[in-house]
């Protein structure tokens, strides 16, 4: 998943709850009466919080194990380096006896 992803997927999801709570708030000082349609908006607000608090772990997660991963490959590469160092070493030992 590359970066503009990331950050488009939270946009998207804090636009989405702003609108959502911009709405709520209209329909509760306009149509006070409407509880049916507020009770079901607060409760897709609630969904959403908890949406974001869940996408923001996740991207927490992922970024953490992009480093991870990054770190690995770093390390993979030296070892292949060390080897590569060591086979040229045994090949000019070999020639040597």
């Amino acid at each position: 998943m590359d970066e503009l992803t990331i950050i488009t997927g939270k946009v998207n999801l804090d636009t989405t709850y702003l609108k959502i709570k911009l709405s709520l708030e209209d329909i509760k000082e306009k149509h006070e009466h409407r509880t049916d349609l507020i009770h079901s908006m607060e409760r897709s607000l609630a969904d959403l919080q908890e949406v974001k608090i869940s996408y923001d772990a996740m991207e927490k997660e992922l970024r953490t194990a992009l480093q991870q991963n990054f770190r690995l490959e770093k390390l993979l590469m030296e070892e292949k380096f060390k080897v590569k160092d060591l086979e040229i070493q045994l090949k000019t030992k070999n020639y040597e006896i």
